[in-house]
């Protein structure tokens, strides 16, 4: 993990290191990155963020995690309202959208899939996840 107090890093940098560290551990699917001046966090999957990193992008910060570390943060953040179920066999995630919350989409059964448990958080977080 970045120091804070670093330079930001940008593009090219970023992408040499995330490659580096994801090569020791590809079971981290998952970036949380940081700017620190905007008290910035987000998550996303390594891959996504890499296809649509620029050159310019500039971040403080990151770290690879995986989709345990992933379930434990939209844990925390739904504050018990997602449950991670066994049906049929597979892991299903089922989740109580906060009260009054609009919602794109009316769906509260999920598979336990990279791509739901960061569905979750965005909806959960209005895609501004702050720690």
């Amino acid at each position: 993990m970045g120091n804070p107090k670093e330079a930001a890093m940008k593009g090219y940098e970023l992408v040499k290191q995330i490659r580096e560290e994801r090569s020791h551990h590809p079971e981290r699917m998952f970036i949380k990155w940081w700017r620190n001046e905007e008290d910035f966090i987000d998550f996303d999957l390594v891959t996504r963020f890499l296809d649509t990193l620029k050159e310019s992008s500039k971040i403080d910060g990151f770290e690879l995690i995986d989709q345990e570390e992933m379930w434990r943060t939209v844990q925390a953040r739904c504050e018990g309202r997602v449950t991670k179920e066994q049906r049929d066999g597979d892991w299903v995630l089922r989740w109580t959208p906060p009260e009054g919350k609009k919602l794109e989409e009316m769906q509260t059964d999920f598979a336990y899939t990279p791509e739901s448990l960061l569905k979750i958080l965005d909806q959960e977080t209005n895609y501004n996840y702050v720690d």
